[in-house]
């Protein structure tokens, strides 16, 4: 509505669940496109959380001193 976000016709996660989310209106029902597109993203942003605790962990010094 104010002109910003991804362009309709270039590839991403959002426009690929939102053609999945039309397709689970369909008969046969495609599923699969909607799991696929949910499991990267979710995949993706638990190694983003792990890694960041891995980078916490390592350089916050209150937890170095709390360990001894």
């Amino acid at each position: 509505y104010i002109g910003i976000g991804v362009d309709p016709s270039m590839d991403s996660w959002g426009n690929m669940i939102n053609r999945a989310r039309l397709e689970m209106a369909r008969e046969p029902v495609v599923w699969w496109s909607l799991l696929a597109a949910f499991s990267f993203m979710f995949t993706l942003v638990l190694a983003a959380n792990l890694f960041a605790d891995v980078v916490r962990d390592a350089f916050d010094p209150r937890l170095r001193e709390q360990k001894g």
